[in-house]
């Protein structure tokens, strides 16, 4: 049924489409109803639901929602300047689809292609496609015997910050991960490519490729036990390539010679401070390599230096991208005892210092100018205010404000989208938008989790949610960013209707889960005739997608309530989650266990039943006392979340 609804609704798409492209005799675009603009993917229950009418972009039309092809309306409103909001509307069954329509002002009444509303949808449904695009795009062992760049994911570079959204998407969400299916096989993998006749399909800078990929499986531990989750397979593979082979080179037309360069180095600080919470999968001794391996090049790399340079859009050198990972190294050098910790923390205050000092957020260049690097910036400036805001620079708090109010003032459009620039610019210069587009709304949500203002919170949320459905749909060409949504994503009825040719770069086309163009200032406000951008999918582009859903899965991770009964501690928790959601135990901040919470509509639920002194655990008794803190935990290292009572 749902088949033949979607399929209704792309006839009526291509029908709309046709009839418009024939009556426009010249570069403007004529439609011939209203365009209903939404995320095809759906919303989230408990988040933002707007949508954009451009063909309505003054005044107020008349929307309604109804199921499928039925016509009782569900959820009626007005827009107001183009956009439409139905936040309210929460319906119970998450297995339905809905559709918008839109009637009234000059043209007929318009229906938008149908989704779903469900909870925690978005991280959900990205689960799967954007870690299978992290397995399909590994360069020799993915989906194509080609390794364009010489990195461990095809076209890759130093700047591609592979392994950090890995362990952001594994901390943020650990249950989620570990239970997806494991598919990677490192022993068939090492046979395929030790075998003295694979053939590398040669691409640019691939030189040392096949010799470390061979080095890699021949000289290094391979991960521990038996189904090991896809996402520490890439962990393992990146961290390893890295370790047999530093050095690299863009290809993409940088002056830089090949080195080992500071970020790359960086992402090493990644695995290292998650060490302790994948150390089942890692051996020691593989570990002790990074951690020696990161200790002896950190300072030589300049990764202790201020680092002044901001890049042009390419991305390649974001601001403030070494304030995270030197955050992360002063944690793990305390944790193995190591001499010279404050270097790392220090380090870290001098960059953010520098920030606050000498970047004017106002320049585009520094903030959406950074293209998809851009959530680098505030990742670094947003954990050390939230994890070290004693040691924070002063400032700090007002700077992270200054940006926000800078990003709510270029949303006001009827996309809500954050523009370029205050003028006619929407999207970065020249480049493909779909990076930023995927990962702005890292920064905007951990803005969100700082800023006082409760209205300035909520208008970056919506900000945040808008840049998710304009990736899925919500923009001027009504389309998702995948060319191929067929290969990973479900329910989506529009893909971006114009590809990048077969075969040839990374091919990235044969990768499940990867994202190809959105629209760029040509488009917007609304001319679907306008030029494309550039066509090609990114590693770089899904990465900063991997950085926008782990800080989505971190800012939807709620402790609901702890609650002390006769008979035990009653826990109440929301989070992106299936069926079951495993809780830390911790008494006075050492962790005890783990107790399992049931799935119960929106909310998980248990109990961790108690007596007079002992916490009731599945395999053994905890003592505990008066005075006692008891706490319960999910999520780790600084995307841990947490409540606890005095007992």
């Amino acid at each position: 049924m749902m088949q033949k609804i979607r399929s209704a609704w792309l006839a009526v798409s291509t029908l709309l489409f046709a009839v418009s492209m024939a009556v426009a005799q010249d570069s403007t675009f004529h439609p011939a109803a209203h365009w209903v603009c939404v995320n095809q993917t759906g919303y989230n229950t408990q988040a933002p639901k707007r949508f954009t009418v451009p063909t309505a972009p003054e005044g107020s039309v008349d929307f309604y929602i109804t199921t499928g092809n039925a016509s009782t309306p569900l959820y009626k409103g007005k827009t107001h300047q183009g956009v439409g909001d139905f936040t309210s509307f929460s319906p119970a069954d998450p297995r339905q689809s809905y559709v918008v329509h839109v009637k009234g002002g000059h043209l007929p009444e318009g229906v938008s292609y149908p989704f779903r509303i469900a909870p925690f949808l978005i991280e959900k449904a990205a689960l799967e496609p954007s870690v299978w695009f992290m397995n399909d795009s590994r360069s020799i062992t993915g989906t194509h015997h080609s390794a364009y760049g010489g990195c461990p994911w095809r076209d890759g570079t130093y700047y591609s910050y592979e392994v950090p959204s890995l362990v952001w998407m594994y901390l943020s969400n650990p249950a989620a991960y570990n239970a997806m299916p494991a598919t990677i096989s490192y022993d068939s993998l090492k046979a395929m490519v030790m075998k003295p006749d694979f053939k590398l399909v040669q691409s640019p800078g691939d030189e040392t490729a096949l010799a470390a990929a061979r080095k890699y499986f021949t000289t290094l531990d391979k991960p521990l036990g038996n189904q090991v989750p896809d996402m520490i397979m890439n962990l393992h593979w990146g961290i390893g390539y890295y370790l047999v082979n530093p050095e690299t080179k863009d290809p993409s037309g940088d002056s830089l010679p090949r080195q080992l360069h500071p970020q790359t180095l960086a992402q090493f600080a990644f695995f290292l401070y998650a060490y302790p919470y994948v150390d089942k999968w890692f051996s020691r001794e593989f570990y002790q390599q990074a951690l020696n391996f990161a200790r002896s090049n950190w300072e030589k790399a300049g990764l202790l230096d201020v680092q002044r340079e901001v890049g042009t859009s390419k991305g390649r050198h974001a601001p403030g991208f070494s304030v995270l990972p030197n955050l992360l190294m002063y944690e793990v050098a305390k944790r193995e005892k190591l001499p010279g910790a404050v270097a790392y923390l220090q380090a870290a205050n001098k960059q953010v210092a520098w920030i606050i000092d000498s970047l004017n957020f106002e320049d585009p260049l520094v903030t959406k100018g950074q293209r998809m690097s851009e959530h680098m910036l505030m990742s670094g400036l947003a954990v050390y205010l939230l994890r070290y805001k004693d040691q924070a620079p002063a400032g700090l708090q007002g700077k992270i404000e200054q940006w926000a109010d800078i990003m709510v003032r270029r949303s006001d459009n009827a996309w809500d989208f954050r523009k370029y620039d205050n003028d006619t610019a929407w999207a970065v210069p020249v480049y493909n938008e779909v990076g930023n587009v995927a990962g702005f709304p890292a920064s905007a949500l951990l803005a969100a989790a700082i800023v006082k203002d409760p209205a300035k919170k909520q208008r970056l949320e919506q900000i945040a949610y808008a840049h998710f459905d304009n990736l899925c749909g919500r923009n001027p060409l009504n389309a998702h960013a995948a060319h191929h949504p067929e290969k990973g994503f479900k329910g989506i009825s529009k893909g971006y209707p114009r590809g990048f040719l077969v075969d040839v770069t990374a091919r990235l086309e044969l990768c499940r889960g990867s994202l190809s163009c959105l629209p760029g200032t040509e488009m917007y406000p609304f001319n679907p005739l306008g030029k494309d951008r550039h066509l090609e999918g990114w590693i770089n582009h899904n990465t900063a997608w991997n950085m926008s859903l782990a800080v989505l899965n971190w800012y939807d991770n709620h402790p609901v309530s702890l609650t002390r009964k006769k008979d035990g501690l009653y826990i109440l928790w929301q989070a992106p989650v299936s069926r079951s959601l495993p809780l830390t135990v911790l008494v006075n901040g050492e962790k005890k266990g783990t107790i399992l919470l049931s799935e119960s509509g929106n909310e998980f639920k248990g109990i961790l039943k108690t007596d007079k002194s002992s916490l009731l655990l599945e395999r053994e008794k905890v003592a505990v006392k008066k005075g006692d803190r008891i706490a319960v935990a999910y999520g780790d290292g600084f995307l841990e979340r947490r409540m606890e009572l005095v007992y």
